[in-house]
């Protein structure tokens, strides 16, 4: 939507594609995170950003020289990100409580590092192709501040229930993406906007209802700490 507001519907429709592929990206990400965060030894949040970051950028540089096709690509993103989401779902989350309360500390770091890496993804377009600002505009701008807050103040298996919990939710952007590429340039963006997420919802309830029948929770048994 921000794309469409400062650089035209066009522009958006084709962020959009590049976006699905920003998604395979944001689960490289992920997996770089998650594996980084069973380094228990000094510095293992430095260790667990730069890993996670190598993952991300040689991931968007690879799919960065990927053409895109609005018909066969959606489909092979949501496919590799269900067969992550039935990987993660197998694994347990940290059963441990956490009581410490919220301070102002958090909540400024967060958004402060939030607000930079949008601004800092909204200016791609100004200096990088369509293709590298879409799949830039899939960096996970709101969940790497609060990754960092917990993995900080709690431990990395904290921050690993975080990221095994996300790709679940990844698909149904895709679905999003779709919508946008084909409702933007009929109906504009604010009504292009509401029939994707309507659409989007949709999609959530029937993959969660799919995903209940063979059996598979994404909210996995948790893992009980003594």
């Amino acid at each position: 939507m921000f794309f469409s507001i400062e650089h035209g519907v066009d522009y958006a429709v084709q962020a959009s594609l590049y976006n699905m592929h920003g998604l395979l990206a944001l689960l490289s990400f992920i997996i770089g995170y998650y594996i980084s965060t069973f380094y228990k030894r000094r510095f293992e949040i430095f260790v667990s950003i730069i890993i996670s970051f190598l993952f991300y950028l040689v991931a968007a540089f690879i799919l960065s020289k990927v053409p895109v096709n609005i018909m066969f690509t959606p489909i092979a993103v949501i496919f590799i990100i269900t067969l992550a989401t039935i990987y993660f779902a197998k694994k347990p989350d940290n059963a441990k409580v956490i009581n410490t309360k919220i301070t102002f500390k958090d909540i400024f770091y967060r958004t402060v590092l939030t607000v930079v890496i949008f601004l800092l993804i909204t200016s791609i377009p100004k200096i990088a192709p369509v293709n590298i600002a879409g799949i830039f505009s899939a960096f996970p701008s709101m969940m790497f501040p609060l990754l960092l807050i917990v993995h900080f103040n709690h431990s990395g298996n904290q921050a690993r229930t975080i990221l095994k919990n996300t790709p679940s939710g990844l698909s149904s952007i895709v679905i999003f993406c779709v919508g946008v590429h084909f409702t933007y340039p009929i109906l504009g963006v604010f009504l292009g906007t509401v029939v994707s997420f309507i659409t989007c919802v949709i999609y959530i309830i029937i993959q969660l209802k799919l995903l209940d029948y063979f059996g598979i929770n994404v909210n996995a048994k948790q893992k009980k700490k003594s």
